[in-house]
């Protein structure tokens, strides 16, 4: 799991005001693309022959997210956070601009030949966060908050972003609520200490949740509001090492899937529950979308520790049997949620039925936003594991088509990152089974071979060391052919049915 280095820009025209500059992320990029967020990005080789005043204390690193976050915040928005004598005239600075974004000039070569410097007291540390391990690349932001030069005004030219704009923190908080607004987690997290204060006010909160975090705490995860995602580490199938774990509501809370069994993870999440009871949500019950080892782990202790009821498809509770079940969900149930975080009624949270990877997994869709918690029906690191006689794929495959038909939002997988396009999420999952059922059509021929002979050949495009857990989706793919007599097991080996025999 790779940490890459990044930078963030908090632009603010008055530093006294709870008013900062979003940028939109074009829908397209692979990390938070449709997002909003404060313009920034990740650290290249910067040039260091610049003039950097007051920055004798800084070590390497330090100077080079200094240098970063000034070459990002005038390649998206065109302003050049400097001083010196002379004056850029606006044509020049957009020539300078164009040349920094096609790599033709650096930083270094505008500020010296326009004989100008930066300033290290212009660039104020505001916190440093780490991406939760819930993605595969992760990411050490390191945010600064800047005053808005007198006589700049931020433009944003089309790529990388589409979009841009000065807005209060409480205005961009209550249209993330109604959900007319995408703004990545840490932003949100940012933007709810700013609200009522300013930024002067507020950078010592903020810095102190981000050193929490990085004492261990539970980060403060929303993609979507009323959804909180918690990643805690569980033992769990590769390339996965983290389970996903729930809070889905405003004042009236549901945990989904408590997963780790290891006490300290355990404890983490205890911290984090105590949190939620103090600032005066109650915790409902405990949900669950299956009864696999990595979602449960903390199940009883949670249960016990809150006094909470158990909830899950009957089935699930089958498979759990020294646990103490207060009632069971079917498809088409629905919890009641309370008001929704924009303050709108009738907020619910229904239930589905998605058998197929276990015989009792179910999906939970909140009614305002439409988000999906769709536990192991996928994963946004990796396919799912579908393992026969538990895992059923002409099943499974009904029911990421049932998923498809109802998802309207995010996505929020057992393991992985959110997915902002939860209905484009299935769809990929359903293409890549498709092309894997192909895939191994084309390597059956009418002489029988065994398993690890077709192993080489369907997943040949996979590391070998997951070739173990690829097997049990193999064998569950040859079953589905069977059923449909598009395959013939003969003792241990299977080959292709002819035309003429079909």
């Amino acid at each position: 799991m790779s940490i890459r280095k990044a930078v963030s820009v908090l632009l603010t025209r008055d530093p006294n005001s709870t008013e900062v500059f979003l940028v939109e992320r074009n829908p397209s990029l692979k990390f938070f693309g449709g997002y909003y967020a404060f313009p920034g990005g990740v650290l290249d080789e910067e040039n260091e022959a610049v003039d950097v005043r007051r920055a004798e204390d800084f070590d390497r690193e330090a100077l080079q997210f200094l240098l970063a976050a000034a070459r990002e915040i005038f390649e998206e928005s065109g302003v050049l956070l400097s001083r010196g004598q002379s004056h850029i005239p606006p044509a020049k600075m957009r020539s300078y601009r164009e040349q920094l974004l096609k790599r033709e000039i650096d930083l270094a070569a505008i500020l010296n030949h326009e004989r100008r410097f930066l300033d290290a007291a212009d660039f104020h540390p505001l916190c440093k966060i780490i991406t939760p391990e819930f993605s595969p690349v992760r990411y050490e932001t390191q945010f600064y908050w800047a005053i808005l030069p007198e006589g700049a005004t931020p433009e944003i030219w089309p790529g990388e972003l589409v979009s841009g704009r000065f807005i209060a923190a409480e205005e961009a908080l209550a249209q993330w609520r109604r959900g007319e607004l995408l703004i990545v987690p840490p932003v949100v997290t940012i933007l709810r200490e700013l609200a009522g204060r300013s930024v002067i006010k507020c950078a010592a909160i903020v810095n102190d949740i981000a050193e929490s975090y990085m004492r261990g705490k539970i980060h403060r995860v929303y993609f979507t509001p009323g959804v909180q995602l918690i990643t805690l580490k569980t033992r769990t199938l590769p390339p996965a090492t983290h389970t996903n774990c729930y809070l889905v509501g405003e004042s009236e809370i549901y945990i989904i899937d408590p997963a780790p069994a290891d006490p300290t993870e355990q404890a983490r999440l205890w911290d984090y529950l105590d949190e939620q009871s103090a600032e005066g949500r109650e915790l409902k019950a405990i949900l669950l979308t299956h009864h696999h080892s990595d979602h449960v782990g903390a199940l009883r202790e949670c249960s016990r520790r809150y006094g909470l009821p158990i909830l899950a498809h009957e089935q699930t509770a089958a498979n759990l049997p020294d646990f103490d079940f207060s009632g069971y969900m079917q498809h088409g149930d629905e919890l009641e949620l309370g008001a929704a975080p924009d303050g709108q009624p009738n907020w619910k949270l229904k239930i589905y039925h998605t058998p197929g990877h276990a015989p009792g997994h179910l999906c939970f869709q909140e009614t305002r936003y439409g988000a999906v918690i769709a536990g192991d029906l996928i994963s946004t690191i990796s396919t799912i594991v579908i393992s026969p006689p538990e895992g059923h794929l002409a099943t499974y495959l009904k029911s990421l088509q049932f998923l498809e038909s109802v998802t309207a939002g995010a996505l929020y997988p057992g393991h992985g990152p959110a997915a902002r396009d939860g209905r484009s999420a299935v769809r990929y999952y359903l293409q890549h089974r498709q092309e894997r059922e192909q895939k191994l059509l084309a390597a059956l021929n009418s002489q029988p071979q065994s398993l690890p002979d077709l192993l080489k050949k369907v997943y040949d495009d996979v590391d070998p060391a997951v070739w173990p857990l690829a097997q049990h989706s193999l064998r569950a793919g040859l079953i589905k052919l069977l059923e449909e007599g598009r395959c013939q097991q003969v003792g241990e080996a299977y080959r292709a049915v002819s035309p003429s025999k079909k």
